[in-house]
């Protein structure tokens, strides 16, 4: 095997694990799934808005969601996974 087939073997490794590995969308309990016309890049679901202060890994979002719930800051989030092969999600939510 040459020297491009083993690095092209290599990055198909790669990259099948990162997207096994990759965090889905996660919604709380208190907030519903995005509507199916809303999955666009950047479109929230009615009565929702971008918490553009943060930017992180699907557990940051859990935690950064139930923490403004219980500062009172919003009712209700949902983390959303924007572009696939990614670790980061955006946080959305309902004032």
């Amino acid at each position: 095997m040459n020297r491009s087939i083993r690095r092209v073997l290599h990055g198909a490794v790669l990259a099948t694990a990162l997207a096994a590995a990759a965090p889905q969308a996660f919604a709380a309990t208190t907030a519903p799934q995005p509507p199916a016309s809303s999955s666009s890049f950047g479109t929230p679901p009615a009565g929702y808005v971008h918490e553009q202060s943060f930017r992180g890994t699907a557990a940051a979002c859990r935690a950064a969601g139930q923490a403004g719930i219980a500062e009172d800051k919003w009712t209700a989030y949902f983390c959303y996974q924007a572009l696939p092969f990614t670790p980061f999600q955006e946080l959305y939510v309902k004032k």
